[in-house]
């Protein structure tokens, strides 16, 4: 749970201005792509935050019905919020965006 909150957090606080809870459909003109911080290290750290944190959440109390049920919800709405946001990141930021796809993982199970 401290890891995926504290990934969160760095993500919000290091994107800045870029940062929304709101899938961006236009790009705005002071947009920019973060890779720096923790984003050299992960595509969407806060939605690998929120994913590790709930799942955390469920470990704690060590409740494996719910457990189950969020890794296959979480693993659901980041694998369909992420496919529907990467190709406007691809179209705002092109082949810049892709270099960084490329070499940087989400560490979110089975989603890359």
């Amino acid at each position: 749970m401290v890891i995926g909150q504290s990934a969160r957090s760095l993500a919000m606080w290091h994107a800045k201005s870029n940062f929304s809870h709101k899938i961006a459909y236009r790009k705005k003109q002071d947009h920019v792509l973060v890779t720096t911080g923790i984003y050299a290290y992960m595509r969407h750290p806060s939605y690998f935050g929120f994913y590790w944190w709930a799942i955390g959440t469920q470990l704690l109390l060590c409740n494996p019905i719910c457990l189950a049920g969020f890794f296959f919800v979480l693993h659901r709405f980041f694998k369909d919020r992420i496919e529907e946001e990467e190709p406007l990141l691809i179209n705002f930021f092109g082949k810049e965006y892709i270099e960084y796809k490329k070499k940087t993982p989400t560490h979110i199970p089975l989603i890359n």
